[in-house]
């Protein structure tokens, strides 16, 4: 076995471990700071300046509260539940591309021969499918929670999330079939290095499909004005209404990083990935740094997106919810993947001459 060749993945998932770690924490603060700005308040500034210790203060809280067991709860299903929902949203990173090549650091070069570093875990031919799964494999973390719990606002809010995100899946899944149909891969590092010359946002099945996309996506992360599963009014906090301490901050955190997820899928399907606009810095010896930025910050505006929705928009009712997903979404997903063929064969070519 090539040990230096493990080491060197070794420390590439544990690095990229630690920045989804920190991003979410500071995610965190960046909502409750947004929250305040659009509530007129001033939101955390107690902890550190402007309240940037905040999220190593609720860290530190989480970790050290008392572990509590309600009596009748199924303590194994109990303590699978977050488990599931964590390691999730912590799969899904494993082959969103963040960027090109980079020319790895002397320190690692020396320690392990590796000269280049990707900036992806790994890339299979089925990227697309890969996320889909883990998305799909997610519901079963809310799902047995709300059953384990033996609390009927916990099931109330398990079903109603099982509902949402198999009813969700359907025209999320639908849109990016049609992101694929113009692409013609599954790689997401294709679908990314396809949109040199023209984002699919540009074309006008993409356009349609991105609408369709961005309303599943808040849907499949319960987020207003999607948040049944979750709904204080009606359900206390839903189906982790019998979880606190580490357990919830299991829950808590998973929610905040399939958010993340989900933003950098929005980018590489249809924002071009981390394809610089214009071709700025081609050829450049930095091109590479240069699309990590662009693609941070395409990932930054829908990560503030979920923030300006949410306290924004009021939340649906449930028949409002599932009458959207099953009798508007749904037709509406089947248009476009029969649209995005019909587009690909006749039209493209002449459409991309408007853009290049």
């Amino acid at each position: 076995m090539d040990w230096a060749l493990i080491l060197a993945w070794g420390i590439k998932i544990l690095s990229l471990f630690f920045v989804i770690l920190t991003g979410v924490a500071y995610y965190t603060l960046a909502e409750r700071k947004f929250a305040g700005f659009i509530q007129d308040r001033p939101g955390p500034n107690r902890a550190g300046p402007f309240g940037v210790f905040q999220p190593l203060a609720d860290g530190i809280k989480f970790i050290a509260k008392e572990e509590i067991f309600p009596k009748n709860v199924s303590k194994g299903m109990y303590l699978l539940a977050p488990t599931i929902s964590m390691t999730c949203a912590i799969m899904a990173w494993a082959v969103i591309p963040f960027g090109g090549t980079l020319p790895a650091p002397e320190w690692l070069t020396a320690l392990t021969g590796v000269t280049t570093i990707d900036l992806q875990i790994a890339n299979p031919d089925s990227g697309v499918l890969y996320m889909l799964a883990i998305s799909s494999l997610s519901v079963y973390g809310i799902m047995i929670a709300g059953w384990s719990s033996n609390n009927k606002y916990s099931l109330l809010g398990g079903v109603r999330s099982t509902a949402q995100m198999i009813s969700y899946e359907l025209p999320m899944g639908l849109s990016i079939v049609a992101i694929v149909i113009m692409t013609g891969s599954l790689k997401l590092t294709d679908i990314s290095d396809s949109q040199k010359e023209m984002w699919n946002i540009l074309s006008p099945p993409g356009f349609v499909a991105f609408f369709i996309y961005v309303t599943a996506m808040f849907a499949e992360t319960n987020r207003l004005p999607f948040d049944l599963a979750e709904a204080e009014s009606e359900l206390v906090v839903g189906f982790h209404t019998e979880y606190g301490a580490f357990k919830f901050a299991l829950f808590f955190l998973a929610e905040y990083m399939n958010m993340i997820t989900m933003s950098c899928l929005t980018t590489l399907l249809f924002f071009g990935g981390y394809n610089v606009p214009f071709q700025i810095g081609s050829g450049s010896e930095y091109q590479a740094f240069i699309g990590l930025g662009f693609f941070i910050l395409k990932v930054l505006f829908f990560a503030f997106l979920f923030i300006w929705v949410r306290w924004t928009l009021p939340r649906f009712r449930y028949d409002q919810l599932m009458k959207l997903g099953w009798k508007k979404m749904i037709p509406w997903g089947l248009f476009v993947v029969c649209f995005a063929s019909i587009y690909t064969v006749y039209w493209k070519e002449g459409w991309m001459k408007l853009f290049i």
